[in-house]
């Protein structure tokens, strides 16, 4: 059999180094944007879900609403900055008449947004007083924003030096080095009451590493040490107060206020203070359970909640030390899972509480009724305020605040996004580029099975990833693993479809001239490619030779020599290839064939035999079309007979001969026997005849083909013997007589073995009254196998042979 075929060089290098690639790409920013649109396929499929439904056992009872800075507030109030009153009531409305739990207030209230000349600022001293006393009234039950931004500060040496949102995995992690965000400040936020949360979202930490307009992930907090606060407050406090700057001294260790006569101290405060600042969602979490900052515990890798007694209440996982992914729950515009009120609404239905009639007045319960026990965040809702960004689920961009609600409900459902460790990654990657690239290239028997399944397998992978994000909340890597199968398949594909052409053209080319069409097309379509150069293989060898062929010469001019010729080979050659025998050369009237090579065939043996059964039948149709062609061929012509030769065993095949001039052959001692069973046919008055070996391979495979056994002999070159035997004819067509006369034949031969020449010699006589076996084997035949050894028999009685004889005839003859 031939050698098992190795994947070619090329193709292991596309196996390889296409996933390596897509695997260098995923630690680049180039990937970044599809890993994040990835992302937002993995919302959609999953589809949006409640955040608290009552099912679990022990889940905290979690309840958003949303208080909207929409459309109608801006026709009511104007363009920004709105008077502070204004947030002020709205807080105290769903505090005090709607019992809410707590209130997050998405507008950042810090002295900033008052420095502009066409700000009232008696009025907008006042509008600080109303959130001042809203703080103070209901601490920790009101949690107002603050940000970083890239904004300028001048360093205690006198350099200016940007202000960054200090996340941890960039490298800040020095609280020194981080300065205060801006945030509200005096009389809003003092160090004795306000609480301020952090709205930072971390745009440059998405998936990939790429900017994406879309928050996904969250800074949980930062922290700051240095002498930024409490600068800010006392610049409020003069500022809110009218004072004089020289009202403001200052040491090493605190700033002091004095009053307006500076005999008095307002107010002292800690120059150097260190602020540990939580994102506004985590504070609102703190102010829902009751909860404040001694009750946080934080360690590289969670943020833990627990009560006074050390329950843990919220294990909140951080990524990077310092960053939570937001789980998006739902479309912004669910009005069921975000329920929402107009902020104009909650003032004018304030109102008619404290100044309508009774009916009037039910009303505006039952409409405050939805702020029950409820986180409350009040946000800029409307484009024209510029506070928007797309979401996984919106085709369109939307409201911040939606972020701080959905990483609340991420929180109190404990459904955070989880994703596969970082060194999984690339297994994954090769793993599946492997398989796939690997299933796709197979060029083997079972080829369009492979690629199918490579198919599969990629879609599996595709249909996993989004089942085990949309069931479990765990993202596996998509694009990159994708991507590096995908291209890996397609490349692999392409270049073996070159192959392949390659391939079928040189095989064509080669053994197009000795195989037959539908062989070649076999050997093609199989993909084996054939072992060249010489190689052992096990075949079946063929030789036939016209009888007397040389006495043609004499009777037939050249023309009519090669033109009868033509007509000879080319049906019988067609016979052959159609068996799928190989062509080895024409020699004259000589035809030299294999079975079993360069295309590998099982039943190479019985295959031989059945074409030269009907390459004989063919030729008798000849010679019967010859002769009723009249005189244009001579008598000689219409007898024409050929002698064939097989023999099965192991021969060396391959191309053999010069670099410049080669021919695919075979060579060996089975080579040599087969060529000797073709001359030898004729001293035993048959035409077809093969060895014991060819026989048994035959009949290994089917019975069809039947066999007489002639002898023993020893051909020239050789000195070990073999049996040989008459290849009949086809089982199916003979005849009753025919089956008689082997039978006779076979039980003559053991009474010649046993020295019984007379018994033989009556048997054999029996036998040839049936002969010939099939009709028209007379034909040319000057003795047939009976009449022969009854000869022989007449021989051994006249000089009998030694007592070693063992009934081997030797051939003296090639």
């Amino acid at each position: 059999m031939a050698a098992p075929r190795r994947l070619p060089l090329h193709l292991l290098l596309v196996l390889l180094l296409t996933p390596v690639v897509w695997c260098l790409l995923g630690y680049t920013t180039v990937l970044g944007r599809l890993n994040n649109i990835a992302m937002d396929w993995l919302y959609r499929f999953r589809g949006e879900i409640p955040a608290y439904d009552g099912t679990k056992p022990g889940d905290p009872p979690l309840k958003i609403v949303y208080v909207d800075v929409d459309a109608p507030t801006i026709q009511m109030l104007g363009n920004l900055p709105y008077d502070r009153d204004f947030y002020a009531r709205i807080a105290n409305a769903v505090l005090k008449y709607g019992d809410a739990k707590t209130v997050g207030l998405d507008f950042i209230l810090s002295p900033a947004g008052l420095q502009s000349k066409l700000v009232d600022q008696d009025k907008a001293r006042e509008g600080n007083r109303s959130m001042g006393i809203l703080t103070s009234t209901y601490g920790s039950k009101v949690v107002l924003a603050a940000m970083y931004s890239n904004m300028l500060r001048q360093t205690p040496d006198g350099k200016v030096e940007v202000v960054a949102f200090p996340y941890l995995h960039k490298g800040f992690t020095d609280p020194k080095k981080n300065g205060y965000p801006e945030a509200p400040t005096y009389p809003i936020v003092t160090s004795e009451y306000g609480h301020i949360g952090l709205i930072n979202v971390a745009t440059d930490f998405n998936l990939g590493g790429t900017p994406d307009d879309v928050p996904r992930w969250v800074p949980m907090f930062a922290e700051s040490e240095g002498t930024d606060r409490a600068q800010g407050e006392a610049d409020a406090m003069i500022q809110h107060n009218k004072l004089p700057v020289d009202s403001m001294m200052s040491d090493d260790n605190s700033i002091i206020i004095l009053d307006g006569t500076k005999t008095q101290v307002l107010a002292t405060l800690v120059k150097m203070e260190h602020s540990e600042l939580f994102h506004m969602s985590l504070e609102l979490a703190l102010s829902y359970l009751g909860l404040n900052h001694k009750n946080v515990h934080r360690t590289d890798r969670s943020i833990e909640i627990a009560d006074d007694a050390g329950k843990i209440l919220l294990n909140i996982p951080l990524t990077r030390k310092q960053l939570v992914e937001v789980n998006w729950f739902s479309k912004w515009k669910n009005p069921v899972l975000n329920p929402r009120a107009s902020a104009v609404a909650v003032i004018e239905i304030a109102k008619a509480l404290e100044t309508g009639d009774a009916e009037a007045k039910a009303k505006a319960e039952k409409f405050f009724a939805m702020f029950k026990d409820a986180i409350v965040l009040i946000g800029p809702t409307d484009p024209v305020l510029q506070d928007i960004a797309p979401t996984p689920f919106d085709g369109e961009a939307q409201p911040k605040v939606g972020v701080y609600g959905n990483l609340l409900k991420t929180m109190f459902t404990g459904e955070y996004v989880r994703h596969t460790p970082n060194w999984s990654d690339p297994l994954i990657l090769f793993a599946l580029s492997f398989i796939v690239g690997g299933l796709a290239v197979y060029s083997g028997r079972w080829a369009g099975l492979a690629k199918a399944a490579a198919l599969v397998i990629l879609v599996g992978y595709g249909l996993f990833v989004f089942e085990a994000f949309a069931h479990f909340t765990l993202v596996f890597p998509l694009i990159a693993p994708v991507g590096a199968a995908g291209s890996t398949a397609f490349a692999g594909a392409v270049m073996r479809l070159i192959d392949e052409e390659k391939q079928k053209k040189r095989i064509t080319g080669m053994f197009g001239t000795y195989l037959a069409p539908a062989v070649v097309s076999r050997m093609v379509e199989s993909g084996e490619e054939p072992q060249l150069g010489g190689h052992n293989e096990q075949i079946t060898c063929f030789f036939s030779d016209v009888q007397g062929f040389s006495t043609f010469s004499e009777v037939l001019s050249p023309g009519d020599l090669t033109n009868l010729m033509n007509e000879y080979f080319t049906p019988l050659t067609d016979l052959l290839q159609a068996e799928g025998g190989t062509l080895d050369k024409f020699i004259g009237d000589a035809i030299v064939a294999m079975y079993g090579a360069p295309l590998h065939l099982e039943d190479h043996a019985l295959r031989s035999c059945v074409a030269a059964c009907q390459m004989q039948k063919r030729l008798g149709e000849l010679r019967a079309h010859w002769k009723s062609l009249g005189a244009k061929w001579p008598e000689k012509v219409h007898g024409m007979r050929m002698r064939i030769g097989l023999n099965t065993g192991e021969a060396i095949v391959g191309n053999m001969g010069s670099k410049s001039r080669f021919n695919y052959t075979m060579m060996g001692d089975t080579v040599n026997l087969g060529a000797r069973c073709e001359s030898a046919a004729k001293s035993f008055g048959v035409y077809t005849m093969c060895t014991e070996d060819t026989k048994k391979a035959a009949l290994a495979v089917s019975d069809e083909i039947l066999f007489r056994r002639l002898n023993k002999i020893i051909v020239k070159g050789r000195t070990l013997p073999v049996e040989i035997f008459e290849v009949v004819g086809l089982r199916a067509e003979a005849t009753p007589e025919t089956l008689r006369c082997i039978e006779l034949f076979e039980k003559a031969l053991e009474l010649y073995f046993a020295q019984k020449w007379d018994e033989a010699k009556a048997l054999f006589a029996e036998a040839h009254k049936l002969e010939p076996l099939q009709p028209g084997r007379d034909i040319g035949v000057a003795h047939n196998p009976s009449e022969l050894m009854q000869e022989e028999c007449n021989e051994m009685k006249a000089n009998p042979p030694p007592p070693t004889w063992n009934g081997v005839k030797t051939m003296t003859e090639k």
